[in-house]
């Protein structure tokens, strides 16, 4: 299942995945690929080098504890510092 929700300070977040499991939401999410620029020489890239899972507590969502498991991605420069 992949839909795009409006959850609460999460602007247009792919969810790939959700589990209900004993009083408690796990939602597993990616955000729409988009060019980013490096902190280090300011150009704007949008080559993904690797990809993390990050596990973000959440508040309640719907009167159930939710824990979000966000795909992250880390982006490569041509300068070498990112």
């Amino acid at each position: 299942m992949k839909s795009i929700m409006n959850i609460p300070r999460l602007k247009d977040v792919l969810i790939t995945k959700i589990e209900g499991i004993e009083g408690k939401y796990t939602l597993y999410i990616e955000i729409p690929k988009i060019p980013h620029d490096c902190p280090s020489c300011h150009s704007s890239t949008s080559k993904v080098h690797d990809y993390r899972i990050q596990r973000i507590s959440h508040l309640k969502w719907f009167e159930r504890l939710t824990v979000l498991y966000y795909k992250r991605r880390r982006y490569f420069c041509s300068c070498g510092n990112t």
